[in-house]
Order: structure tokens, then C-alpha cells, then sequence
């Protein structure tokens, strides 16, 4: 008769980040892989709210978790959870919607078709333009509109101003 006694003393492996050789040695299961390391698996993410690795949100308009942090919690690329009371993975603001996916907006003079174009920009006639008190930057081929830092002043008759000087001493009185 053969006995034989097991004494577990703790638990072995390698922890989330570090080397590996295989799956088999990460101390965590679920949804890790040993790509040199251990780390989540292809559409999976590490949560920073609890140590382990969960499923991405699929698609765009979809709830995400607003208490984590998570950048990399939205599987469409160039998405991100929205943690300002939304709570769904939208496109970030340098990308706009386009069939399910997030594209790039586009730059100054580009062709557009609706809220397509960078920030302080707008599409008129199916062109990128900036809005008043922006111009197109750098100056060949733009990326962004930038303030033009021109104050407009407008000056007024003297027709106008000795009118509503005089009404304003009278009310003054």
C-alpha cells in the first residue's frame, strides 16, 4: 500500500504582466493568455475596478462600464467609454461615426458630407471650411483650424453713438 501525502504551500505561477512560457503558468484563467507575458486574451480587457480580464463592449452605443477606467474597454478601434454620464462607447472626438466604425474627421478643404470635419470646422458645399475666427493650419495641406486671434471691432457713425450717449446721461441722472 502506497500512501501518498500532498502539502500545498501556496499557489505558484506567474502574475498578470509578467513573463510566461505558456498559459499554463498565469496565476489568473480567466480570459488570459502568455504572449511572453500574461495578459488578457484577443477581446478582452483589464479592468483597473477588479484584477481580472472581461469582455469588450462589441459595438458602438453600447453601455460600458463608467466607474472603470479602462481605456481599451470598447472593441470598435478609436472608441471610448464615455465616463461623463453617458456610460456607452462612443467614437472619440478626433473620429466620427461612419458605418459602425470610427473615421478619422476630416481636415480643412477635405470633402465632407455632414458633422464630418475637425474641430472648429464645418462642412458647406461638401467642403471642409473653418468656422468664422479660425483659418485652415498650417497653411499647406491643414490638419486643424486654429483662432486666428483677430478681434473685430465694429465701430460705430457718430450718427449712432450721440444718441445713446445722450440717452444714457438721461437715464444716468
Amino acid at each position: 500500500m502506497v500512501l501518498v501525502i500532498y502539502n500545498e504551500v501556496g499557489v505558484e505561477g506567474v502574475a498578470y504582466g509578467e513573463a510566461c512560457t505558456s498559459t499554463g503558468d498565469c496565476t489568473e484563467t480567466t480570459n488570459i493568455v502568455c504572449d511572453t507575458i500574461c495578459k488578457c486574451s484577443p477581446g478582452t480587457f483589464r479592468k483597473t475596478t477588479a484584477a481580472e480580464c472581461a469582455t469588450k463592449v462589441a459595438a458602438l452605443d453600447d453601455t460600458c462600464d463608467a466607474t472603470d477606467s479602462a481605456s481599451d474597454q470598447c472593441a470598435v478601434a478609436d472608441a471610448e467609454c464615455r465616463i461623463d454620464g453617458t456610460a456607452k462607447c462612443l467614437c472619440k472626438a478626433t473620429h466620427y461615426v461612419d458605418a459602425a466604425a470610427c473615421t478619422l474627421r476630416k481636415n480643412p478643404d477635405a470633402t465632407c458630407g455632414g458633422d464630418e470635419c475637425v474641430l472648429h470646422a464645418s462642412c458647406v458645399a461638401t467642403k471642409c471650411v473653418c468656422d468664422a475666427g479660425y483659418t485652415p493650419s498650417p497653411t499647406t495641406t491643414p490638419t486643424m483650424c486654429k483662432s486666428s486671434g483677430v478681434v473685430k471691432v465694429t465701430i460705430l457713425p457718430c450718427m449712432y453713438v450721440v444718441p445713446i450717449l445722450a440717452s444714457m446721461m438721461f437715464l444716468l441722472r
